[in-house]
């Protein structure tokens, strides 16, 4: 089915992925595929503080205005995936309506837990006037990789090329693997099976070959042996590393592992393992997750400095950091993506703001992200 100029929907080639949105012609990196109106958005304050009475509330709005009716009653919307019927989820959303919003028909109450449903599937986030979550008719049938090809700008493709996107924000694509998968499984019901997640090599589990002077990595493998840290051999001497240097870097990987979780409460703890974990294996995802936070931090001290040398000092600081995580992205994303990954990761607040509405909001760029998935009120990708 033709949706616009260039793209069509059908049935994706990834396993288990549903309809997919495909090119029909050649895209040159930069250019916008489509743009989208959303069938129904909420404020996203019920979100970010988990509120149950909030999201009722939000909900609420939904039905008064009529976007409950177009999304429930469209075909657009009706399209749209909800979720297996045994999905926990579904009595969680029931138990909300039934708690916080009892009023009317059980059909009525049934209704209110279907869209809460489709939004939990299917919802970016804006990022511009207001903070919502937004369901659109086509964007929100793009499928997920976690090697997206579309974000803001695409890179080339060519016809019959599905056109994905991720449903993690960048930061979650520098987790591992397995963690990747969990992520995805726990919010969106699927195991997902892109290059990335098929692969025998865990591409953000990278230490650096312990031989002096070789610039290459091993990876660990996908498939682990119980007891230790496999891994392939070097990407550039190809020597096997040995049991002592895997043992240690696990060691060292469990320890910042939990340091990074931890953040921000772990930071002063952190800062010297961290730091030196991310000097000696700098393309491991948790070496790019820990520079994140870091760059992000330094930018929030910078902005509030007492004086300008203070000020200079920090954004010197911030940017070395900046282009530590800049070199990890650059190995899970396309070039095109790596400085919009960059712009909208240290872009956020340490801490969410709340949100502030606006009706008319311009159009801008669509990303998926795991917080929310952020587009602008008018998608576009």
């Amino acid at each position: 089915m033709q949706v616009g100029d260039g793209i069509e929907v059908r049935r994706s080639r990834e396993p288990g992925g549903g309809e997919g949105l495909f090119a029909t012609h050649p895209w040159k990196p930069g250019q916008t595929l489509l743009r989208d109106r959303p069938l129904a958005r909420l404020q996203a304050e019920a979100f970010d503080k988990e509120d149950p009475a909030l999201l009722a509330k939000a909900h609420a709005c939904l039905a008064e205005d009529g976007q409950l009716e177009v999304l429930l009653g469209s075909d657009a919307g009706m399209a749209l995936w909800r979720g297996e019927p045994e999905d926990p989820r579904r009595d969680a959303f029931r138990r909300c309506v039934e708690d916080t919003w009892p009023e009317g028909t059980a059909e009525a109450r049934a209704r209110r837990a279907e869209a809460m449903c489709i939004f939990s599937f299917n919802s970016y986030m804006t990022q511009d006037g207001g903070r919502f979550h937004a369901v659109f008719p086509i964007i929100s049938k793009a499928n997920h990789r976690c090697d997206p090809n579309c974000w803001v700008v695409v890179p080339e493709s060519e016809p019959g090329e599905e056109v994905t996107v991720s449903y993690l924000c960048k930061a979650d694509l520098l987790r591992p693997l397995l963690k990747r998968r969990a992520l995805l499984r726990d919010g969106w019901e699927f195991n997902c099976c892109c290059s990335r997640c098929a692969s025998e090599l865990d591409d953000m589990r990278r230490f650096c070959c312990p031989l002096p002077g070789c610039p290459g990595t091993s990876a660990a493998l996908r498939e682990q042996l119980a007891g230790g840290l496999e891994a392939s051999s070097c990407s550039s001497c190809g020597a096997v590393p040995a049991e002592a240097a895997r043992q240690a870097w696990a060691e060292r990987e469990l320890q910042v592992e939990a340091l990074v979780e931890g953040l921000p409460e772990s930071l002063y703890c952190a800062w010297a393992p961290c730091e030196d974990f991310a000097r000696d294996h700098p393309l491991h995802g948790l070496a790019g997750r820990w520079k994140n936070f870091i760059a992000r931090r330094t930018q929030a001290e910078a902005h509030e400095a007492d004086d300008e040398d203070e000020r200079a000092a920090l954004e010197e600081e911030g940017e070395v950091h900046r282009l530590a995580l800049q070199r990890c992205l650059a190995e899970v994303l396309h070039e095109e993506f790596v400085e919009e990954a960059l712009h909208e990761e240290l872009a956020k607040p340490l801490s969410p703001p709340l949100p502030q509405p606006h009706e008319d909001a311009d159009p801008g760029a669509a990303t998926r992200a795991s917080e929310g998935r952020g587009v602008s009120s008018d998608g576009a990708v």
